[in-house]
């Protein structure tokens, strides 16, 4: 792998930067500008999911509790259909940060991908984004339609959360 492949990205630097100025005793070991990291974020960007989930699984064996490393597993993972481990990447950081809105919206989708509509729409009930308002719109009228009795299909809950993403990534 050829060293111009790994280029540090601002965010990546910023980050390393703040944690050493931060001298948290669980970053300690952490500079935020591993070369493994910057080049699996630049394999996502690429779309070679199988590749990054590498290099994040091995991020995720020196630092375990890695949040971004997570995410980005879980995405890689879904993107090549194994929902079953997505939902397990993020289910582990939203055992960290119950709150974080990617693994919200995605676990939802992972749930609703294997059939289980009652945890995907546990999911998406904690799920809140004001910068997605097509998505939220999406979500909060599936739920509106479940409170009223009407049952939808799992996977038709997919596509309907999944094309308010397709239209909230072209707005």
């Amino acid at each position: 792998m050829a060293t111009s492949d790994r280029k540090l990205s601002r965010r990546d630097l910023f980050r390393g930067i703040f944690r050493q100025g931060r001298g948290d005793a669980e970053e300690k070991e952490a500079t935020g500008v591993d070369p493994d990291m910057v080049y699996a974020d630049r394999l996502l960007r690429d779309g070679r999911y199988d590749k990054a989930a590498h290099l994040y699984s091995r991020m995720l064996q020196k630092e375990p509790r890695h949040l971004e490393a997570m995410r980005n597993m879980g995405y890689c993972l879904f993107m090549q259909g194994d929902y079953a481990g997505a939902r397990q990447a993020w289910e582990k950081l939203l055992s960290f940060r119950p709150r974080d809105n990617f693994a919200l919206l995605y676990t939802g989708l992972a749930c609703a991908h294997l059939g289980n509509g009652k945890k995907a729409l546990e999911n998406w009930n904690l799920f809140f984004d004001i910068r997605k308002p097509i998505v939220q719109r999406e979500i909060n009228l599936i739920l509106a339609r479940q409170e009223r009795g009407e049952s939808l299909e799992a996977e038709e809950m997919a596509a309907m959360v999944q094309k308010a993403m397709d239209k909230q990534k072209n707005a």
